[in-house]
């Protein structure tokens, strides 16, 4: 049984390392089944008995993206004083890196397997642990959480804990937020807008709508 699981995880990271190859040399639109299995060194056969379809291997692939934000954003963070600036600062770290990878960040949080995130995750690092914040950081539970919407209500509690306002409202105001992230990232993605001015427009729009959204 041992042997096995060590067999899977193996296959895992090579099809894994494979697609984000791929990712990198040709984006996310130049991946398909075949290129992966290939890039394996195994066929499409073998592949389906680790992913469910392409989306799936996508997926998979995509997370080495949100790494990119996690070590951003643990840095970012340690020099914030206070809830307000910390929910800010990771929601601007979040729009730089996400913004610059709209197609890996779209298939990571609104793909058709989003709903098994956590589950997801918790295998990518498994294969790539050196990927994932230490448990010793005060910030793991934000990072070890998946699920963007919980993400987001961890520090958005903190936030409105530290002002002394209302928490019965929490899972509106986080569920429009991620809303807004959601439409500018898709809207993003479709016009392929990757200049630095357009990258600068998102992330301020973005954090333009968090204003509105908590009255500030």
């Amino acid at each position: 049984m041992a042997n096995q699981e060590l067999k899977k995880k193996r296959m895992l990271t090579y099809f894994i390392k494979a697609a984000q190859d791929i990712m990198n040399k040709e984006g996310i639109a130049g991946v398909t089944l075949r290129k992966v299995a290939d890039g394996a060194g195994y066929n499409n056969a073998t592949l389906y008995n680790y992913f469910e379809d392409l989306d799936h291997v996508i997926l998979f692939a995509s997370l080495k993206y949100l790494s990119l934000y996690n070590k951003k954003a643990e840095k970012s963070l340690k020099g914030c004083s206070s809830a307000r600036e910390r929910f800010f600062m990771m929601w601007d770290v979040f729009c730089e890196i996400s913004f610059q990878y709209p197609d890996a960040f779209y298939q990571i949080f609104f793909n058709k397997h989003s709903n098994s995130l956590e589950s997801i995750c918790n295998r990518y690092y498994e294969l790539f642990p050196e990927e994932l914040p230490k448990a010793t950081d005060t910030l793991y539970p934000i990072f070890s959480n998946y699920q963007l919407s919980t993400r987001n209500i961890m520090p958005l509690r903190e936030l409105l804990e530290e002002e002394h306002r209302p928490l019965d409202q929490i899972d509106t105001i986080s569920e429009l937020i991620v809303s807004a992230y959601h439409h500018l990232l898709h809207t993003q993605k479709i016009q392929k807008k990757q200049s630095l001015e357009d990258l600068k427009y998102y992330s301020e729009k973005m954090h333009h709508y968090i204003c509105f959204i908590l009255g500030l």
